[in-house]
């Protein structure tokens, strides 16, 4: 096979064995240009048509195409057969060596590589070779529009290359080098913000930050004269930070980075799992992929609709899973639920909080207002080449703020809603899905019933996918039901779908004259009682899965009874089971299970499955949030009903991962209206969920539960009720910032806790309002209720809370100077925890002996008790603290001079923070490695850490979450800006 050397980053130029081939100018070099820009790729006939001659199509424009590709061929001589036909289609086989834009792409590969690795100087090196493919302007001897197109995207591409290439530049140290650069770059894309972004990095951090605010003022006034618009939010913040920072430091290397927050780098890989009976739609998979080709140096978007249940989550997620190797920097998958008939749409801002969690954000850091979201997710795409799938949109404003704007990702979105307004103002392909074609719709019947089944009864097959209308999913869930009855014969399903009425009626407004009830009927009456009877009951279920355990609460019946069952209706798939332990349902099935639940169950049964689905959830996240918070046995939510299987949650990352699969359930069911009778259960689970929203600040939703739930321990004279409601709403509005609200809140709390003869809740309240008083900074008045709270603790018997507001004191005693007094608090609580034989309050107690010693600095004994605690959390499987003792120890350490020690302690703390994904621990600790002797933990603020026997799943729960969830103030680290003053 003779070598080729073919070039269409500039003008376009073909040699052949080193030869040079004159490819005619028009057509001939159009098709090759479009063949190439897809090489190795089957470009369909007709694709090729409609790219050459656009509106304009000649008579018999196909007989025109294949003599031009004729043409092509003779000029290519010995290199002939490289253009393949295949079908109604051609692919022009070339190798990467032979083209230099699959040459720019594969250095393009390994300087991503590279950086990953941190590797900076190499990735460089090899962006700058991936550059030097070009020769000036794509096909910069052709013209037309359809190349014209081509050669857009090809020099877009360039251009975000070199971005690229000039922030590693600066992440380098390189700032200084690439001013020049930027500022003829500037000069010629003078509004494209990012390169004006750049420049002003270096500049600032070659300490011209004059100039640099002048780049922005000159950029300003550019972009309104020309396109009358400001500058976008990312070179804004760039710009107030700059104005905030003054002048770099002389002699700094160090580029200022201020459009990208320094997150850990994560690779999402949310994509379900493919279904691996996927059949047909070739035409719409290359229509996928050429959109995804077209969008190369951009941000692409493309919308998969049809009607419910045509296939559209089945053709993106097995198209996502074909191409997720082009996106190296991860893909993130939700079910927006837009069409959910049991539950609401999925809001924008909760799915980009999951999104920015799995791209390396900490829940901690999550902006609260959407803008702020959106915001902070573009920037943390910005530079990353990542495929997004949103399933199940209800509408366009749904899915607008989820979308990526940086070139290199790519967005897949399916609904039922034609999302004509994405097309209008975003661009957005589109990709109609239809019913299957005959030949499809029977292949995928036959995948599922047998080929020699099928051939027997041919007929019968034919009559079922005619009844069926083409639908993927009652295809799917007829040939399930006859795979797992072989001795019904086709025949006789045929017979009895021919004789139900409206088999198929679509969803939408279309023609077709059926009814999928019917086809669920087909494997819903075919099942046995159990089985059946679990079906039903998934359409009381809210959430959009659900696992063996609440089946069981919702039979009423053994885990193993309710695992039985589920695994019938999988094997007829009237549901699937995406991941181990979880069980979910179409939204058509589910919204036929919840009307036999309505029509077939009895008002009295109706109550039971109510009662026990509102148990079960009210026993399984007190005991996961036993395991979050370590609130011991304060919360008393009764027994359950008989029948009720709470959840199996023996630790704390069971705890973590179940509260963060089942949130929006619960949350779902306190905006419910309490069922008659519930009012007692409804504002127990409220209870129940509040210390997780504090964990998390998710402060609307705990105020919005909050209030519901104090209605309801208000409509039964519950009064004990109220005030825990009351004082979790003060809570919430603390977290709001609205101090006066959360101060009225805590006032009612207090004047009802008078009227209730419950020590617990005086105590609650107490503790409330020494929260209020830390939050303001007065530590007198913190000091006066924490110790009356603990006081009411030991009266109601919970030694947790009495610990909790007994260490309050010993810290604000403290905080206030008295250093003998908060000592002798410590003696107290360390003698009460021997007393009741509580290892971890000793442990704690030791901790804050050595945090007393720490400020008094008399390290001996600081070291001494930072020991005895370091011991006492080990045995107890307390990570967490363990790597905090290490910490603190390494800042005592620091102070004694002994810098090789305290380096060890930190590198010690540092792999358990690492393990845990606790960044502002881990930066913490690695600015102390970096530059030992400053910033001590200790004497920042102290710490209580009260948690699980059970371990952490972040470091979070330990350091920060009673001091954040009721109310200390916890101080951030320095940002680099005040670092770089000190």
């Amino acid at each position: 096979m003779e070598n080729l050397d073919v070039r269409l980053l500039g003008p376009l130029e073909v040699r052949v064995a080193g030869v040079p081939v004159a490819i005619p100018r028009g057509n001939t070099a159009t098709v090759l240009a479009i063949l190439l820009d897809e090489a190795n790729s089957v470009v369909p006939l007709e694709n090729i048509v409609r790219a050459v001659y656009g509106l304009d199509i000649p008579q018999d424009p196909e007989t025109q195409v294949q003599n031009t590709i004729g043409v092509l061929r003779r000029k290519l001589g010995a290199a002939r057969d490289r253009v393949e036909t295949i079908g109604r289609a051609y692919r022009f086989r070339i190798d990467t060596a032979e083209l230099d834009t699959l040459r720019c792409r594969a250095k393009e590969d390994r300087a991503r590589s590279l950086r990953v690795d941190g590797r900076l100087d190499e990735a460089v090196a090899a962006l700058r070779e991936a550059l030097g493919e070009w020769r000036g302007p794509a096909l910069a001897n052709l013209s037309g529009n359809t190349v014209d197109a081509i050669r857009r995207r090809y020099d877009e591409h360039r251009l975000a290359l070199l971005e690229r290439r000039i922030d590693l530049d600066l992440e380098l140290g390189r700032a200084a080098e690439v001013v020049d650069e930027l500022r003829q770059i500037v000069a010629v894309h003078g509004t494209r913000q990012r390169f004006t972004a750049l420049l002003m990095r270096a500049l600032h951090a070659s300490g011209r930050t004059a100039e640099a605010l002048e780049a922005y003022a000159v950029l300003k006034e550019r972009l309104a004269d020309e396109l009358g618009a400001d500058p976008d939010q990312v070179l804004r913040e760039l710009h107030t930070a700059i104005l905030r920072d003054g002048p770099a430091p002389a002699g700094s290397g160090t580029p200022f980075v201020a459009s990208e927050p320094a997150f850990p780098r994560r690779v999402p890989a949310m994509l379900p799992r493919a279904n691996t009976r996927f059949t047909g739609r070739t035409d719409q998979m290359r229509l996928l992929d050429g959109y995804l080709q077209a969008a190369e140096g951009a941000a692409g978007l493309a919308v998969v609709t049809g009607m419910g249940g045509v296939g559209k989550t089945a053709l993106s997620v097995s198209w996502a899973h074909r191409v997720a190797h082009r996106f190296p920097d991860g893909q993130l998958y939700f079910n927006l639920r837009g069409f959910d008939p049991l539950a609401p749409g999925a809001d924008p801002s909760a799915v980009l909080g999951e999104a920015l969690v799995a791209l390396g954000v900490e829940a901690h850091q999550l902006p609260a207002g959407l803008d702020e979201r959106i915001g902070l997710y573009r920037t943390v795409l910005a530079g990353r080449k990542v495929l997004v799938v949103l399933d199940n949109a209800r509408d366009a404003a749904q899915v607008r703020p989820l979308l990526p704007v940086a070139p290199g990702s790519f967005t897949l979105v399916t609904s039922r809603d034609r999302l004509a307004g994405l097309d209008a103002t975003e661009g957005a392909d589109a990709v109609p899905l239809e019913l299957l074609s005959d030949a499809d719709a029977w292949a995928l019947l036959v995948r599922r019933t047998g080929m020699d089944r099928a051939i027997a009864e041919e007929r019968a097959v034919l009559r079922i996918v005619a009844s069926c209308g083409r639908l993927p999913l009652a295809l799917t869930l007829i040939g399930a039901w006859a795979a797992a009855h072989p001795q019904f014969s086709l025949a006789s399903l045929a017979d009895r779908l021919d004789t139900t009425t409206n088999v198929f009626r679509v969803l939408t407004s279309t023609d077709l004259a059926s009814d999928p009830r019917s086809v669920f009927a087909c494997s819903y009456q075919a099942l046995g009682g159990r089985a059946a009877r679990a079906f039903r009951l998934f359409g009381l279920h809210p959430g959009p899965d659900l696992t063996v355990a609440a089946m069981a609460s919702l039979m009423g019946v053994p885990p193993a009874d309710a695992e039985a069952a589920l695994h019938e209706l999988a094997d007829v798939h009237l549901v699937d089971q995406p991941r181990e332990g979880r069980y979910t349902m179409h939204d058509l099935l589910r919204s036929y299970a919840a009307e036999r639940f309505k029509d077939e169950v009895a008002d009295a049964e109706r109550a039971a499955a109510e009662a026990r689905l509102i148990d079960y959830f009210i026993h399984s996240a007190n005991t996961a949030d036993q395991r979050l918070l370590f609130h011991g046995s304060t919360i008393d939510v009764g027994e359950p009903v008989p029948g009720v299987t709470p959840e199996p949650i023996a630790d704390l990352p069971t705890a973590a991962n179940w509260f963060s699969t089942e949130y929006e359930v619960l949350l779902g069911l306190l905006r419910r209206e309490p069922a008659p009778g519930g009012d007692g259960r409804f504002w127990r689970l409220a209870w129940c969920t509040a210390g997780y929203m504090l964990d998390r600040s998710f402060g609307a939703d705990l105020i919005e539960t909050q209030t519901a739930a104090f209605a309801a321990a208000e409509r039964i004279g519950d009064g004990f009720g109220q005030v825990i409601s009351l004082g979790y709403l003060s809570a919430g509005m603390m977290l709001h910032g609205d101090q006066e609200q959360a101060a009225r809140l805590i006032e009612r709390a207090l004047a009802l806790a008078d009227d209730v003869e419950e020590p617990w809740a005086k105590g609650f309240v107490a503790f409330g309002i020494a929260v209020h008083a830390a939050r303001e900074g007065d530590d007198a008045e913190t000091v006066e209720y924490a110790a009356r709270a603990l006081d009411l603790f030991e009266e109601a018997g919970d030694r947790i809370w009495a610990y909790r507001a007994s260490w309050v004191v010993g810290w604000h005693t403290a905080e206030l100077g008295d250093l003998d007094a908060a000592r002798r608090r410590y003696d107290e609580l360390m003698a009460a925890s021997l007393e009741v034989g509580a290892p971890l309050a000793v442990a704690h107690s030791h901790l804050g002996y050595g945090h007393v010693a720490q400020l008094d600095r008399r390290f001996d004994d600081a070291l001494r008790h930072y020991a005895l605690a370091r011991e006492g959390f080990t045995e107890y499987g307390q990570e967490a603290n363990v790597a905090y003792v290490d910490e603190l120890v390494g800042d005592v350490l620091a102070s004694l001079g002994d810098e090789e020690g305290a380096i060890a302690r930190w590198r010690a703390a540092e792999a358990v923070y690492r393990e845990y994904r606790a960044h502002h621990e881990f930066a913490r600790v690695r600015r102390r490695l970096e530059a030992p002797g400053r910033g001590q933990a200790a004497v920042e603020g102290g710490l209580i850490a009260l948690d699980s026997p059970d371990g952490h799943e972040r470091v979070e729960a330990a350091v920060q979450n009673a001091l954040h969830a009721f109310g200390y103030e916890v101080l951030e680290p320095a940002s680099p800006f005040e670092r770089a003053d000190q």
